[in-house]
Formats: C-alpha cells, structure tokens, sequence
C-alpha cells in the first residue's frame, strides 16, 4: 500500500525560504509598473523632462510625452518574456533569476542618471532606455517565478503560492505610493530620483528541492526533450493556450491601468486636490494588497473559477458607477469621494481574482512539456496588451473622461460569460492530473471528473495525500506531441 503524506508534511523549510526569496523580487514588478503614474505627476519630475510651455511659464507633458513613457517599455518586458521560457530550458531558474537581478540594475543606473539638477535637464531618450531595460528584468521575474513554484510547490498549495506573486507585486506598489507621496511638493530631482533609485534593493535569490525536482524529472520520464514551439498549438495544447492566452488578455483589458498607472494623473485632470490625488491611489494599493489575502486561501478553498466568477461582476459594478456618476457635472464633495471610493473598491475586487488567477492558469494549465514556452509566450501576449491599454488610455481620458468605466466595465462582463463556458477547474491537482483533466471533454453544467493513471496517482498522492474516486473509466489517448499519454475520463 502507498503511503501518503499530507500537505503540510511536504512543506519543507527550504521550499519556504526559496519561495518567499524569489517573490521579494516580485516586488521589482509592482514598485515599477503599478505606481509610475506617481513619478509623472511628480513636479521635479515634470519640470526635468517636460516641455516649456511659455504662455504657462511652466513645464508640462503632452499626451503624447505620456504615452510614449508609459507604453514604449512595454516593449522590453515584451522581450524579457519571450527570452525566459528558453533560457529557463537552456540555463535553468538560477542563472535566469541573477541575470534579472544584473539587468534591473543597469536599469536603474540609466534611469536615475538622465537628467542633471536644473530645469528641463532631462535626458528623456535615457530614461526611456532604462525603463526598457529595467522592464526586460520584470518579463523575466514574471515567468521565471511563476514556473519555478508551479513546479516545486504542492499542489495542495500551489494556489496560495503562486498568487501571492500579486501580494508581493502590491507590497511594491504600496511602497511606491508612499514615497511618491512624500515627494508631492519636490520640485527638483531629488523626489524621483529616490523613488526611482529604490528599485536597486530588491534582490533575486533562487532555490533549489531536489526532491520535487527529481519526482518531476521521474514522472515524465516520456517526456524528457521539451517540446518545440509549435506544440503549443497542437493537439489539447492549442485549447491550453488559448486559456492562457485569454485570460492574460482579461488581466490588461478590464481596467487595470486606469486604476494604477493613470490614478494620480486622472485625479490631478479632474480638478482633485494635490493632497487627495497622492493620498487617494495609497488607500487604493493598501486596498489592493489586502485583496490578495482572500485570493490566496478562496483559490484552493472555493476554486479557480468561483474566485474569477465574483471578481468579474464587481469589478463591472464599480467601474459603471464610476463612469454614471464621474458623468455628472458640478459633483458634490460626497459625489466626488464616491468617485474616489469606486476606484478603490475596483482595486480590491480586481486583485483579488483577475490581477492574480492568470499568473497561475498559465503556471499550471500548460503541459509540462512546453510549460515554460505557454507562460513565456502568454506573458508576452499579456506585455502586448498592457502596452496597447498604457498607449491608449491618456487618449481615452482626454476624450471620454469618466465614459473610460463604460469600456472597461463592459468587457469585464463578458469575461464573467467566457470563465463560466470555458475554464475547467484545476484546483488542487496535480500538475500531471491536469493532462488528463484536458484530454476531456469540458462540460461548465457537471463536475469534470477524472481518473489519474498509476504514475499520475503516486503523485497527486505525494502533493496531498488525496483519494481518487473509483469508476467505470474510458481510456482517451492524448496525442499533440506524438507519445502515447495515457489518461482515463468517465463517459
């Protein structure tokens, strides 16, 4: 007879340690990407690398300066993604995590050194090219972490592992806000310089379990090559990545950088307060961060789909009560604060399904064969997007103001129709269950159950310690690489 272990006796110090080093970098991601709308608004930032308006008698962006500076470093997380899946292959985890750790640094060098201390000093070609770099850092953070815990962490825990990738990614936006907060009134470089220069303490550190490592390399033993990168779109794969795909897609088009990186600015063009529109976007990160929280127990407790399917509407809610009411012309002080209050609640509701969930569909759904490449791919996928919605939504506010909400809240609905339809429910299986989880046929209105063969057995019950239901089974074969998979699925 097998004997199991339960969950929490294949949790070991070291796997702790690993896991809780790698996402400190995570925080690189969020300090950047999820509070730069502070450092545009910032008046020493402005006054260095904005463009003289005489009739004004000061320094200010056009749409385009913020455009450009927001969208264009999308480009090197862009790259970072799509580098990561095959140096990982290649190189493995360690040398790709201090590879981030090098680049990030150079990085920030740049950036921090592209304006001297007068007016209209900045070197605006400079500190682009060094939020490009420092972006190619945070594409490598997104998948290398992801796909190191998806492998290393039992599936029991995988859920609360991999999202709290988004608790560190708020931590750091948390931190940003703060400071971008206490430089409110720098009108020198003093204030950016020090927000910006923050990011040289955040560190890679890389682990090692052996032990998962070597029931990982044992259980696919008849996978040993990995699969080239047109698998990804053969066979059950082309259904896997057309998840990932998606959903990453949902993470960027729901609203997210209305409500992070543009919050500040949005608040400053609406007529708030400095004071409110510095103070406003820490209450929302704090928010946002405390939203994590629920996310990471309701993912393994409730389930993947259940936790999304609560997400989508409510962020829908506040993003139509922020256009209806933004609408309104002379708002009230009590309608105003409302405004603010529906910018705060979409934080908290977002991240805590839609922000965090796709980080672990596309951890865990690829097949472990072009794991890797399916996260890499979806990461880039997701880079594209982000830099699409960052390009456009200064355009967006100048033209529909609050109507943004209207947008934003709309797809948010349809993808609380296409969770519901599409998206079986992976929620404590093991990585090699999953396989057989999509070599059958998804039914949203009846529970998909499965039947593990006998290698896939041993390791769901070394990630849990769980009994498999006894059934009538019919074999299914999954052919997408040319090997013979055995999976079974009841009729």
């Amino acid at each position: 007879m097998t004997t199991q272990r339960s969950a929490w006796g294949s949790i070991s110090p070291l796997l702790i340690f690993s896991c809780s080093c790698l996402l400190v970098g995570d925080m690189l991601f969020g300090f950047d990407t999820s509070s730069f709308g502070g450092i545009l608004a910032n008046p020493g930032f402005i006054n260095q690398f904005g463009s003289y308006h005489a009739d004004t008698d000061k320094y200010a962006f056009t749409s385009s300066d913020t455009s450009i500076i927001s969208s264009i470093p999308f480009i090197g997380k862009f790259l970072g993604c799509l580098f990561a899946g095959p140096a990982i292959e290649k190189f493995g985890h360690r040398i790709v995590f201090i590879l981030l750790s090098i680049v990030s640094f150079i990085g920030v060098i740049l950036e921090i050194t592209a304006a001297d201390t007068g007016y209209g000093t900045g070197r605006f070609a400079q500190f682009l090219v060094g939020r490009i770099i420092v972006y190619i850092s945070v594409g490598l953070v997104e998948v290398a972490v992801t796909t190191y815990q998806a492998e290393v962490v039992p599936a029991a825990f995988r859920g609360l592992v991999v999202i709290s990738l988004q608790l560190f990614l708020a931590a750091g936006s948390l931190m940003r806000s703060g400071l971008n907060k206490a430089y409110l009134t720098s009108t020198n470089g003093v204030g950016w310089k020090t927000v910006t220069g923050i990011q040289l303490i955040f560190p890679a550190y890389e682990g090692r379990c052996d032990e998962e490592i070597r029931l990982i390399k044992e259980t696919l033993r008849d996978q040993v090559h990995k699969g080239p990168w047109l698998d990804l779109f053969h066979g059950t794969n082309l259904r896997r990545t057309f998840l990932v795909f998606a959903f990453y897609f949902f993470q960027q088009a729901t609203g997210q950088a209305f409500s992070s990186t543009y919050q500040t600015v949005f608040y400053k063009q609406e007529g708030y307060s400095s004071y409110q529109a510095f103070t406003y976007p820490i209450v929302t990160s704090v928010l946002g961060m405390i939203a994590v929280c629920p996310a990471m127990y309701m993912v393994d407790s409730v389930d993947r789909r259940g936790t999304l399917m609560i997400s989508y509407p409510l962020q829908a809610l506040w993003l139509f009560l922020l256009a209806g009411l933004g609408a309104k012309p002379n708002k009230t002080e009590t309608e105003k604060s409302t405004v603010a209050a529906s910018f705060m609640l979409f934080s908290f509701c977002y991240n805590m399904g839609s922000a965090s969930i796709p980080y672990l569909l596309g951890s865990e759904i690829p097949n472990t064969a072009v794991r890797e490449k399916t996260q890499s791919l979806g990461a880039a996928w997701n880079v594209l997007w982000a830099f699409v919605t960052n390009y456009s939504i200064p355009y967006l506010i100048a033209n529909l103001h609050f109507g943004v909400g209207w947008v934003f809240g709309g797809i948010s609905a349809l993808t609380l129709m296409f969770t519901f339809f599409f998206l079986p429910e992976t929620k404590g299986r093991a990585l090699e269950e999953i396989d057989a989880l999509f070599a059958s046929a998804f039914n949203p209105f009846r529970p998909q159950n499965i039947q593990p063969s006998d290698t896939e057995r041993r390791i769901g019950e070394l990630d849990g310690g769980k009994d498999f239901e006894e059934s009538v089974l019919t074999p299914y074969e999954d052919r997408h690489d040319g090997k013979n998979v055995s999976a079974y699925v009841k009729p």
